[in-house]
């Protein structure tokens, strides 16, 4: 079984913090720092990348598998007073 969110962010420009705090937490980000040595980077992953099987299928919409699920609705419940989701059990698809 599959889950289609599909979200909008209705309060964009009021709440830019809280907006750009959620996109990091769902797709992850790159920061830097400086050392002695020179500049370095690393990535923490969102949590698309912590759940195999999600995938970011347009803007403002993505697939997940039911394992994953509860992650999902913990991250989206978090943030409700920013985004209006919708959930859609996908029961079969197709690829074309």
């Amino acid at each position: 079984m599959v889950y289609l969110y599909v979200y909008d962010c209705e309060k964009a420009r009021q709440m830019n913090a809280r907006r750009v705090a959620f996109t990091k937490e769902l797709y992850g980000f790159m920061y830097s720092w400086k050392t002695k040595s020179g500049k370095k980077e690393k990535r923490r992953p969102g949590l698309l990348d912590q759940c195999p099987g999600s995938e970011a299928v347009a803007n403002s919409a993505i697939l997940v598998p039911e394992k994953c699920k509860s992650l999902f609705d913990h991250l989206f419940e978090q943030y409700s007073d920013i985004l209006s989701t919708v959930v859609f059990e996908v029961r079969e698809s197709t690829r074309l």
